[in-house]
């Protein structure tokens, strides 16, 4: 622990950041601005415990790559390591595109530095290693698969306790609960959570709901699989059973960097105050993110309450945005619960090709009937064919999200981002989708394949498909989880030789040539097909309710123009269908946080009332910033300031007609929006 308190950390001069801007291909006087006075520079030198809060497009994930750059350009230590931590792979990915070919990228992505996503951190360096220590080996944290295992444990919810359902009327929330129970804190006590119902069962008072639900989740923890969240509830675990393990850790990263810091929950942020910080010998810790952007993995969920972000004792902020211009800027600002000093100012937008004069285009409010809804994606369509050149529709990157994208609801139209556009599919939606059928197997392959320009996600998610479906076989073969499920599935059929041929046939058709896929061929040649090699995998006869459910074909249809029926597999709106000269991505607001887009469309959706019904005094303009608002409109704010902040040059929202009175008109107008009328 010694050398923790003589760790010095480089010092950072003019000329190095000059350096990292020219490294990172950006003019020289990037982080300096024209004065000098830009408070990225601040950032850059401080070598103290800081949190950085930064708004949308302050290019914060650029300015932390420059500072490791520097930093591993100047790094002593040869056992010693930097650890970046996020929820996402965002630094880890601009590191590998912006700095993967010299010599400080290789050495940043490299031992003895970790860069990476929380759970990743805590699954490899405390979670698996304690689960191996007790026997439990090659665990996959998968809710999706450890709850459909978890459900079929319960006897399909026929043995559940009867303190369940005293506590819960409904079946499918019993049914959502149970497959969403999880460890949490050191102890272990479970948590059962189905949308506002929090049922928490304490492993002190042994009660017969707790050991019946946790000999259930030790039966599925031998078959190989854990819930999501379980991860940090054995991370818990190692930290109180090895208790030298924190300094362990504290002496191999004495320099911590948090991303998105405002998304940590109380979970995580417990868990990483106890290994970095409690206790004293903390090392030394910098965090970046914007509490206006602070949305979580379902609705209702709070953030961390120890060690919360922002400190204000500590917090530097950067209020300027590069990425969109002074009016979507103002439009935005009024939704930000948290607002920065000065307020937030917009110094873009940057052209969107070469070619584009385009600045900032007519941001529209598009105003339709109950039964004009299906009217809203042309209309947007036609704007951005109005607005942009066909080189900037060409190079461009056009979106259409919704707060409420999963949801079967027909009532309180437009409830959810389905009724804009029926095929859309809210699994795909997903930064890392979990699908409940093959074909949504499928589909996500050829979504992340065509999204980074391999196959081989596509050959991977195929290939965990086929995993999926053996491992629903009543006596098959135990299914482990593997890095690299291809080479899994290959190794199980090396002796089949037909449905060794009939697997390559299949990943062949789906992904490599990309083969239409419709509900006819797939009922016709491929759904016994895939149980064909299924049951080879498995080394028995698939033939359960479960499987048939997984093989099944969900999608609706739309007519081809040979009159066949097709889906689209990649939740992008082509418009016009029959030669389209724009590509609309559509999606839920959490799948695009982070992201750029030119335009965004902001869909209205339902959640206890309409969304954007319930904004418009902010949008109007007549209010200001959240204060004196509550929890669930706090998340409203929180998730529409996100998605208000993605374009750079168009900002529009779809609302009701009869959202807005004749003499609200001219105030949204006044305020710097366009209206159209559907």
């Amino acid at each position: 622990m010694s050398e923790i308190a003589s760790f010095n950390p480089p010092e950072i001069t003019d000329e190095d950041i000059r350096w990292a801007a020219r490294l990172l291909r950006l003019p020289e006087t990037a982080f300096h601005g024209e004065d000098g006075s830009d408070p990225r520079l601040s950032v850059l030198k401080c070598m103290g415990t800081i949190d950085v809060a930064a708004c949308p497009g302050s290019g914060k994930t650029t300015l932390l790559v420059a500072k490791l750059a520097i930093l591993a350009n100047k790094w002593k230590y040869r056992t010693r390591g930097i650890c970046v931590l996020s929820h996402t792979n965002a630094a880890r990915r601009e590191i590998e595109e912006r700095l993967g070919c010299t010599a400080v990228g290789r050495q940043l992505l490299s031992y003895p530095h970790y860069i990476g996503t929380i759970h990743g951190f805590v699954d490899g360096f405390l979670a698996l290693p304690w689960l191996r220590s007790n026997g439990y080996c090659g665990v996959q944290f998968n809710t999706d698969i450890a709850g459909a295992k978890l459900w079929k444990a319960s006897n399909y919810g026929r043995s559940l306790p009867s303190y369940i359902y005293r506590k819960v009327a409904d079946a499918e929330i019993r049914k959502t609960a149970i497959c969403h129970a999880h460890y949490v804190g050191e102890k272990q006590d479970l948590i059962l959570e189905s949308g506002n119902v929090r049922l928490p069962l304490k492993r002190q008072s042994a009660s017969e709901t707790f050991t019946t639900i946790d000999d259930w989740k030790q039966s599925v923890l031998q078959e190989g699989y854990a819930s999501y969240e379980d991860t940090f509830a054995f991370g818990h675990c190692a930290l109180s059973e090895y208790t030298e393990l924190s300094a362990i850790l504290r002496e191999r990263f004495p320099l911590l960097f948090i991303d998105e810091a405002q998304d940590n929950s109380e979970e995580q942020s417990k868990l990483l105050h106890r290994v970095f910080i409690d206790g004293g010998s903390s090392i030394l810790r910098q965090r970046f993110g914007d509490s206006n952007q602070a949305i979580f993995n379902f609705v209702g969920a709070k953030g961390a309450s120890t060690d919360a972000f922002p400190d204000p004792d500590i917090k530097k902020s950067i209020p300027s945005s590069h990425r969109f211009g002074s009016t979507i800027a103002e439009l935005a600002e009024p939704l930000g619960v948290d607002p920065h000093k000065g307020g937030l100012t917009g110094n873009g937008p940057r052209p969107i090709c070469p070619e584009s004069h385009t600045t900032e285009g007519p941001h529209t409010i598009f105003l339709f009937q109950g039964d004009k809804i299906d009217k809203v994606l042309p209309a947007y369509a036609d704007l951005l064919i109005e607005t942009f050149s066909e080189e900037e529709l060409k190079h461009g990157v056009f979106t259409a999200v919704g707060q409420v994208h999963k949801d079967t609801g027909d009532d309180h139209r437009p409830r959810h981002v389905g009724h804009y556009w029926p095929e859309y599919d809210s699994e795909l939606s997903k930064a890392n989708p979990q699908p409940q059928t093959f074909v949504q197997y499928v589909r996500a392959g050829r979504e992340q394949a065509e999204t980074i320009g391999e196959t081989y996600p596509g050959v991977e998610k195929i290939a965990q498909g086929i995993l999926r479906l053996a491992g629903m076989a009543a006596d098959g073969r135990a299914i482990r989880t593997r890095r690299r499920s291809h080479r899994y599935v290959l190794e199980l059929l090396e002796k089949e030789d037909e449905e060794f041929k009939l697997y390559h046939l299949l990943i062949s058709q789906m992904i490599i040539k990309r083969k239409t896929l419709t509900k006819r061929t797939w009922n016709a040649r491929w759904d016994e097909r895939v149980r064909k090699i299924g049951e080879k995998v498995a080394g028995a006869s698939i033939t359960n309710g479960d499987a048939d459910a997984f093989l099944e074909w969900r999608y609706r249809d739309s007519l081809d123009v040979d009159g066949h029926k097709k889906v689209h597999c990649d939740n992008i709106y082509h418009y016009p269908q029959d030669a389209p000269k724009v590509h609309i991505k559509f999606g839920s607001i959490h799948s695009v946080k982070g992201q750029t887009h030119t335009a965004t469309l902001v869909l209205e959706t339902f959640w206890h009332d309409h969304n954007l019904d319930s904004l418009k005094e902010w949008l109007v303009g007549t209010r200001c910033n959240g204060s004196n608002i509550g929890v669930r409109d706090t998340c409203r704010f929180k998730l529409h300031y996100v998605t208000m902040t993605r374009p750079t040059h168009l900002l529009c929202l779809a609302m009701k007609a009869n959202t807005f009175t004749d003499k609200e008109i001219p105030a949204l107008q006044e305020h710097g929006w366009k209206i159209k009328y559907v």
